[in-house]
């Protein structure tokens, strides 16, 4: 595979135009296709998840590297992606750039079915207070998802807090 034709890239995301490996990705729910079927759009954190499974031929370690220059907490969402990949969800993160992760059912590819949760990754020092939690769970609320908190810590199991919002009439 010509890697530098084959899979460009670029600012934020990689650009993959073979044909096979667009094939793959789609049967893993991996990244997003063009309309025209010719490329797929990933992202380096989505990306280094498929190369340490040997699906994209590029080093975990390079994509690492590259989601970590734009990201903070890069480690910490990757390890959640990790976490509910193996658990069977499709986990995605947004190609937009927001913090969150997106989550589908379980059993639903990207495009046979709607984001049902988005998920902010935190590390176990993170503090919250009430005017971020409002905007998160209302952030969530305006797109119709279920708003979920990630708490990981080192290699442990991350621990999911779900915000909901409630009013008494």
């Amino acid at each position: 595979m010509g890697e530098a034709k084959e899979i460009e890239i670029a600012e934020s995301i990689l650009v993959i135009r073979d044909p096979k490996l667009i094939l793959k990705l789609r049967s893993l729910g991996g990244g997003a296709e063009s309309e025209d079927g010719k490329e797929n759009q990933i992202t380096f954190l989505e990306a280094a998840f498929f190369a340490e499974r040997r699906v994209i031929p590029i080093e975990f370690k390079k994509l690492m590297e590259l989601a970590k220059k734009k990201d903070k907490l890069a480690e910490e969402r990757y390890h959640v992606l990790k976490y509910l990949r193996e658990q069977g969800y499709i986990t995605k993160p947004s190609l937009d750039g927001s913090p969150y992760l997106r989550l589908y059912r379980k059993g639903f590819r990207p495009g046979e079915d709607r984001t049902y949760s988005l998920i902010y990754v935190v590390d176990d020092k993170w503090k919250a207070d009430a005017k971020e939690l409002a905007e998160m769970v209302g952030f969530a609320g305006r797109l119709r998802k279920e708003c979920i908190i990630a708490i990981v810590k080192g290699e442990e199991e991350p621990k999911f807090l779900k915000l909901g919002r409630t009013n008494f009439e």
